[in-house]
């Protein structure tokens, strides 16, 4: 067996391999992830508020607790 003969039925038995691939995942469904779902303006805006108030409250612990005393 010469090697181009053996690396034309490689290629040729990787087409059938990518075919045979392609339609069980057409058949499962598989295929790109779903995206996810998006936060809506408001979720997004609840969300940022808590933060502001957690930092606000974690400032407010830090700033109590370090004294500037000489």
């Amino acid at each position: 067996m010469d090697l181009d003969r053996a690396i034309r039925e490689l290629t040729e038995e990787k087409k059938r391999l990518d075919k045979a691939i392609a339609a069980l995942e057409r058949r499962t469904g598989e295929g790109p992830a779903a995206r996810k779902r998006a936060w809506s303006g408001a979720a997004r805006k609840a969300a940022a508020e808590r933060m502001r108030q957690y930092w606000a409250a974690r400032r407010g612990e830090l700033d109590a607790g370090t004294s500037t005393d000489a």
